[in-house]
Order: structure tokens, then sequence, then C-alpha cells
């Protein structure tokens, strides 16, 4: 039997859409438009009525009605006030979006995969899958990023090999590439060195999945993103500069993928003492 969601109710759909490609013009990637506009479907059908007919109690009291995790509620939180932050300038609206809550991201909680985990997914026999492990483990690309890399965004400078990521967003950023990555990614010829139906090349979500059939359960693509970041962070203890090479806006982003051994945080006291 298939299950089909709710319709949202009657007036969504035109502003949802005008949203929709606001959100694309203005940089934000298709994963975060999805998300955005996933959570206002929702919102709209638990109120079950128009959105200018919607009020900031409405939206107190939906948030209030559910038990989420923090992150959760704030990113349900902000999709609802970023859409009528943006509606307000076009619509007489009901929703006073300074008035909705806001919410603290979660404490930090790093889930970096461990040496064992990075080492089975690099023996299987699928060499899409050790070349999809070493972009993320080696020098920390995102799942959406490994997914664009070309062979024709390989650069040489005088220190060595480079990568032109395309990351969040349409952000594009240099990353250095030790030289085995770099002739690997050569052998496949200048194109998408993973091509698919997306734009010529695989999607992040299927990627994601790949490489998630390769390691232990419960570990995902992303933490090897966060082994980078922590083995990055131990070995050369600037922040600034792996927060560069994750493509991080800010450090304090960086923070939230790094587990800082105790060993480590011991050794910062017994330096003092």
């Amino acid at each position: 039997m298939v299950i089909r969601k709710a319709l949202v109710p009657g007036g969504w759909d035109a502003p949802l859409g005008d949203y929709r490609l606001h959100l694309l013009g203005s940089g934000r990637s298709i994963a975060t438009t999805r998300l955005r506009i996933d959570w206002l479907r929702r919102f709209a059908r638990a109120v079950d009525r128009g959105p200018w007919d919607v009020e900031t109690v409405d939206v107190i009291e939906w948030s209030a009605a559910h038990v989420w995790a923090r992150d959760t509620r704030r990113s349900a939180l902000q999709s609802v006030a970023g859409f009528y932050a943006w509606a307000s300038e076009r619509h007489a609206v009901g929703v006073d979006p300074s008035r909705v809550p806001t919410v603290r991201a979660s404490a930090p909680a790093p889930r970096p995969a461990d040496a064992a985990a990075i080492a089975r997914a690099r023996l299987s026999p699928d060499w899409r899958v050790r070349l999809a492990v070493r972009l993320a483990s080696e020098i920390g690309l995102r799942r959406g990023e490994v997914a664009k890399v070309r062979g024709c965004d390989l650069v040489r400078d005088l220190h060595g090999w480079s990568l032109i990521v395309h990351g969040k967003g349409g952000k594009a950023r240099t990353v250095p590439v030790p030289e085995s990555i770099a002739v690997e990614i050569q052998g496949h010829g200048p194109g998408w060195l993973f091509p698919g139906a997306d734009s010529g090349h695989v999607s992040a979500e299927w990627i994601g999945r790949l490489v998630g059939r390769a390691l232990p359960r419960g570990v995902t693509m992303h933490a090897l993103r966060h082994s980078f970041a922590t083995r990055a962070y131990e070995r050369t203890g600037d922040l600034v500069a792996v927060q560069r090479v994750l493509g991080h806006e800010s450090p304090q982003t960086t923070l939230r993928y790094l587990a800082i051994a105790d060993e480590t945080l011991r050794a910062v006291v017994e330096a003092v003492a």
C-alpha cells in the first residue's frame, strides 16, 4: 500500500513556488532549499489554513506540540521565520518573524570515523568507493563535493597539486591534494570523476549511499569528514587553516567537527601548570 502525504491547504502552492525560486536565486543549495520547503509544507499541513491567515502564536504552538531534538526545532523554526520574513515584503502577513522563537545550536557532537572503519572502506572492490573515501577522509570533502569532482579541476602550482572544490551554495575553494590522489583523479580523464544523471555527475545522496554500504553500521560518509577535521587539527593546531580547507564560513562550525581527545585537553592544562 502506498501512503501519500496530505496535500497542503489551498493558497500555499504559489508562494512556496516563489519562495523556492528566491532561495535558489539567492545562492542556497538545492538540498537546503528542499529542506526549507519540506518544513514549510509540514507546517502548512499542521495549521491547515492559508499562509496569510497564520499568526505568530500558531508557529509557537506548532513548535511546542512536538518533542524534537534541539537542532531539529531550530531548523523548523528558521524555515518558517525565513519564509515569513521574505513574504512580509510582498503580503500582509500575521506572523512577525522577529517574534518566532530562536533556538541555539546544540552542543558539538563530532562523530569521526575511526581508523578501522576507514581501512575497511578502503578495501572495497569498487574503485569509486575507495577514491570517494580518500577524498572525504584525506582532504575533508563533503559528499556533494565528492560527487562534483572533475579531472579538469586539478591545478598545479609550485607546491604541488590542488583541487578546485565546488562547495555548498555554489562557492568554490581550492584545496591542496596529495600527489597520489591527484594521479588517481587524472587517470579517469578531465571530465566528471563520478558521471551520473544529476547535471552530468552522480548525486550527493547516491555517492553517500555507495560509500555508506562499505562502512560499518552507524558510520556515515560525513563521519569521514569529521575524522579529517579532527586529525588535521590535532596535527597542526591551526583552526583557521582547517576551517579554510573544510570550506566553513565560521570557525565555530569547524569546532563542531572536532573530537578533541582527553589527553590533548590534559596537555593544555599541564602546559600552563
